[in-house]
């Protein structure tokens, strides 16, 4: 049969269907678009320019790609295909795809696949094949049949997405979400879950427990001396002479640089803790080899108890820390427990607090708005609203020092709905100026007693229909503890924001404890690198392999990623070669007050 010679209308609408094929491979959606435009690939004769084009697409993309012709002979395979299975494309071309056979499914899994595929439908099923190497992996597969104009089979096309690639990168991040990467301890947050844990049991058993902060001296020093790389490898074996020093049934975290916590179960006085800390001590005595030259280190330790300086993690490393502090404040290598006096001893903070309990009548909170840029682009794409203690005696208070007050004593409450309002009569007055078209989500950070409220929804929604503003317009930011606390609940308010268009943050990503099979099933909009992380970016490669993975993970459940804490131009330069979404920090913008935020809504 000769071949139809093509009219000019149907190259002109060839081309351009080639040219929307090129752009959906750059964009990602490969098995969308081969199935319709493979015969650009296989026969390009009229259409070079485009094929080339279409091709490299197709290599550079990180999915499976193989082509077979109707017998299943392979004439194609992409680089994904070879980085997969192994096999060279010289070793492939000419083949049968059983080359990847692994025997995991049998007779009628094939049969189903050949019947399904010859009779001119797709075949979609997870495939498990084996690598070259004889290694296992697994693909999700889909294979289908290429037609003419005649509807005859000529091809089949499959494309598939590397699950084994996937669940390596889920046990990473299951990893770094509770451990320490340099020293392989629990992390701050986790050990604090742990310490959660141990007081609810410790509750009902009325026993008691101590959580210890280990600080070691003058760190900074044998820094200097004998570099990063030495100083990384003291700290990873001073975690390991701490878990030695220990019972098998206690924990030890490295908080962050050269501090750790230890908790310490099951003690009946504080001598039994001495007696574990004397042990750690002696444990020091010995010297640590650092380039044949002896280095020896001394420790200052702060021990909270439970119940009586504290019932929860974050209460109780707090004390110790306090308890640290002292210890340190009078000589090095000392340790001391805390005493309540300590947390309130200077009259000025109690005063303070006492101030704070009429600072919502008297209407000296303030807000204060940091912008969100794209990566890329530097566009602003959100704000976060950030309150601030305005106090006529204390001047312009920064929420660390008053928001665990206001939550401790439940006053977290009436000020978040405070916020909430604010933020909507903000938005109403930037609208009313005629910035509409330029407002970007405002977020606004949701403390865990918020959250838990049952009439939050409610509260939102009156306050949206009352300011007439759009709810796109409205955006929350919750920490990982918060959401991982009742995940039902959790996911409950998710849908009700997700279905009234007001979009999340996870706020802080990455120190907390959050499992990925709760991401998967939740509805969040971005995900915020933590500061901790972007600090180190580009000097520490255990941050800079954290936030690649952070990255990746959030991409591949569609969510964009924040990264906070942006401080340099090689921070946010990094930021933009590893495919970060946005971006927030002093380098671009410090908090702004609702007048200086203007200036980026009139651009």
């Amino acid at each position: 049969m000769s071949k139809k010679k093509l009219t000019y209308k149907e190259l002109q609408e060839k081309l351009t269907q080639a040219e929307e094929a090129i752009e959906a491979l750059r964009s990602g959606r490969v098995d969308v678009i081969l199935g319709e435009n493979c015969p650009l690939v296989i026969k390009a004769k009229h259409f070079e320019e485009e094929s080339k084009k279409l091709n490299a697409a197709i290599e550079q993309t990180s999915d499976w790609v193989l082509i077979t012709d109707r017998d299943g002979t392979i004439e194609y395979v992409n680089k994904a295909v070879e980085r997969i299975s192994e096999y060279g494309r010289e070793e492939l071309i000419g083949k049968n795809p059983r080359i990847f056979k692994s025997g995991k499914h049998n007779r009628e899994f094939y049969k189903n696949l050949w019947d399904t595929i010859c009779s001119g439908n797709t075949f979609n099923a997870i495939l498990i094949n084996r690598k070259k190497t004889g290694d296992l992996f697994e693909l999700h597969y889909t294979i289908t049949p290429l037609k003419d104009e005649e509807g005859q089979i000529h091809h089949f096309i499959a494309t598939a997405k590397d699950l084994t690639e996937q669940k390596i990168l889920k046990e990473q991040i299951e990893y770094i979400s509770k451990y320490d990467i340099l020293t392989g301890l629990y992390n701050r947050k986790y050990f604090a879950h742990e310490i959660d844990e141990l007081a609810e049991e410790a509750q009902k058993q009325t026993v008691k427990f101590a959580v210890v902060v280990v600080d070691i001296d003058r760190f900074t020093a044998l820094n200097d001396t004998f570099g990063f790389e030495a100083g990384d490898e003291i700290l990873k074996r001073a975690g390991r002479r701490i878990v030695n020093s220990i019972c098998a049934e206690c924990k030890v975290a490295r908080f962050e640089a050269d501090k750790y916590g230890i908790l310490l179960s099951d003690i009946e006085n504080p001598e039994d803790i001495i007696l574990v800390l004397e042990k750690i001590r002696s444990n020091f005595n010995n010297s640590f080899k650092i380039d044949n030259e002896d280095v020896f280190l001394s420790l200052s330790m702060g021990i909270s108890i439970f119940p009586e300086n504290g019932n929860s993690a974050e209460n109780l490393i707090k004390n110790a820390e306090v308890a640290l502090s002292k210890a340190k404040s009078v000589r090095l290598n000392n340790y001391q427990f805390f005493e309540e006096e300590i947390n309130i001893k200077t009259s000025e903070f109690v005063h303070m607090q006492r101030h704070l309990f009429h600072a919502l009548e008297k209407n000296e909170f303030i807000m204060h708005y940091q912008p969100y840029f794209d990566c890329q682009t530097r566009e602003l794409k959100g704000l976060e609203a950030l309150i601030r203690w305005n106090s006529p005696k204390f001047g312009l208070v920064l929420p660390g020092m008053f928001i665990p007050f206001l939550e401790e004593t439940g006053m977290i409450l009436e000020v978040g709905k405070w916020i909430i309002r604010t933020v909507c009569k903000q938005i109403k007055t930037w609208i009313n100026k005629g910035y509409e078209k330029n407002i970007v989500p405002v977020y606004i950070n949701l403390s865990s007693t918020q959250f838990a409220q049952k009439n939050l929804m409610d509260f939102i929604n009156e306050t949206i229909e009352q300011t007439s503003i759009k709810p796109e317009y409205l955006g929350f930011e919750i920490t990982e503890s918060t959401f991982i606390e009742d995940i039902e609940n959790t996911k409950a308010v998710l849908e009700s924001f997700k279905q009234k268009g007001i979009s999340v943050n996870i706020d802080d990503f990455g120190t907390g404890y959050s499992s990925l099979s709760s991401l998967w099933k939740l509805p969040f909009n971005n995900l915020k690198i933590d500061c901790s992380f972007i600090k180190e970016l580009t000097s520490n490669p255990d941050n800079t392999f954290i936030v690649i993975t952070i990255i990746s993970l959030a991409h591949n459940l569609n969510i964009k990623t924040i990264a906070e804490g942006v401080e340099n131009e090689l921070q946010w330069q990094t930021l933009r070669i590893l495919k970060c979404d946005m971006v927030q920090g002093y380098y671009f913008s410090k908090p702004l007050s609702a007048d200086e935020i203007e200036r980026f809504l009139k651009s």
